[in-house]
């Protein structure tokens, strides 16, 4: 049986195996393996440059080097540094054990850099991602937004971590439907020129995005959102007819508006909800998790969630607040509110939350989930109330992180199934919830 060669399979097969290599030092290796590859390296459509110390070649040397070579379209292209993942808030005044570096050989949002080789690749790149070094980016402001938006006019996808950016001279990018910005300082306090000009966005993700004083985004494509906001804006809102993933923190803004009514899943948490709280009216709304420390407050301001199948109630981390017992959660707010539930998942809420009223309410779920606290192992009466206020159904126990000996759980599972042999149970085992 004749045998077959890497080198004998056809050449689009090969560009796609070599753009599957991913990083551009393997990649440089496989050239240097085969005369064949050597030309077929060119055409790869997916590529990443990693920094790393042990390399002879500045970074920045190694992807002008590397710009200068490809010839694919599209091309993804990702640029990061090794020490450069990880950033403060981007809010935060701390500098205590905070330095600074005054080199710039990693600093891949200076402008200049981007200059030497973005216009070799600019008219085929389809996915641009750089991660810069935060210690070098941090107190330089950067007009990489603006020479990104005016070279790179077919980018479909742009994510950046890591930098100061400003938004002078940003011009629209109609093409661009995602756009990714972790640990930025970002000069766009309203976020006027993020929906100006990139009015055609589906997905968005804003992580630890710092500089916002009153943020409003108006999308009117935007399908999926990702947002963690700081403590620092507090007035918090979004207007996104299309929007049907939604996860958000914040931490107490005195005015929140949602006008998103094609929601299918709401991840929100809002740790204290003191302010104007405006969650406008869902359609088709199916999946509803909430992590906040005044549910009532909330559940006042509901409208449309007849359609919600899954709850998930869960609170924040962190100690808990003073009078906690005045913000209880009546069990008849589920039955007149979410009329159409068939899962209830409650993590840390049952001790604090949870009370019946009236007696004759009662909720009816297909599956009911518990998390079971330590302090839970041997005082059965807080689930047990929890229990009483629902039909039979299918019932999850859910261990958190001091998960007890197996013999222990059997024991707990044991003894809700001798007292409550209505309900179907079962367990989640070696699950953290937070």
């Amino acid at each position: 049986m004749a045998t077959t060669h890497l080198e004998d399979l056809p050449s689009h097969l090969l560009v796609e195996i070599l753009s599957r290599v991913g990083d551009s030092a393997d990649l440089a290796s496989c050239r240097l393996a085969s005369r064949t590859f050597l030309p077929l390296s060119r055409l790869v459509t997916s590529v990443s440059v990693s920094f790393h110390s042990a390399s002879p070649v500045p970074f920045k040397s190694r992807v002008r080097n590397l710009a200068s070579l490809l010839s694919a379209s599209p091309l993804s292209l990702s640029l990061s540094t090794e020490r450069g993942r990880v950033a403060p808030d981007a809010d935060s005044d701390d500098d205590d054990g905070f330095w600074f570096d005054d080199a710039d050989d990693l600093h891949l949002m200076s402008v200049d850099f981007l200059s030497s080789w973005l216009p070799l690749v600019c008219e085929r790149l389809a996915e641009l991602s750089v991660a810069d070094y935060w210690f070098q980016s941090c107190f330089r402001r950067s007009d990489a937004l603006s020479l990104i938006s005016v070279l790179c006019n077919k980018l479909l996808k742009l994510e950046v971590r890591n930098a100061w950016l400003s938004v002078d001279g940003l011009k629209p990018m109609l093409r661009l439907t995602s756009l990714t910005l972790q640990f930025i300082r970002l000069d766009d306090e309203d976020l006027e020129k993020i929906n100006e000009c990139f009015p055609h966005l589906q997905f968005l993700s804003l992580i630890g995005v710092g500089g916002l004083k009153k943020p409003h985004v108006c999308l009117s494509h935007l399908k999926t959102f990702f947002w963690s906001v700081s403590d620092t804006p507090k007035s918090i809102a979004i207007h996104a007819p299309l929007l049907t993933e939604l996860r958000l923190s914040c931490i107490e803004p005195k005015f929140f508006s949602l006008e998103t009514p094609h929601l299918s899943l709401l991840d929100l948490m809002i740790e204290r909800p003191s302010g104007d709280i405006k969650l406008g009216h869902f359609q088709d709304l199916e999946t509803l998790r909430f992590r906040s420390w005044d549910y009532p407050k909330l559940f006042k301001v509901l409208n449309g969630v007849h359609t919600v199948k899954t709850l998930e109630l869960n609170v924040p981390c962190g100690e808990v607040p003073a009078k906690l017992e005045s913000r209880v959660v009546m069990i008849s707010d589920f039955v007149e509110l979410f009329c159409g539930l068939e899962e209830l998942q409650l993590f840390g809420l049952a001790r604090y939350f949870i009370h019946s009223g009236d007696e004759d309410v009662k909720v009816c779920l297909k599956r009911l989930v518990i998390e079971v606290e330590v302090s839970d192992f041997y005082d059965f009466r807080t689930i047990s109330e929890v229990l009483k206020m629902c039909m039979p159904c299918e019932v999850v126990l859910m261990f958190s992180a001091d998960d007890p000996p197996a013999a222990i759980k059997k024991e707990i599972i044991d003894k809700y199934a001798q007292t409550f042999p209505e309900f179907r149970w079962n367990e989640m085992v070696g699950m953290v919830c937070n």
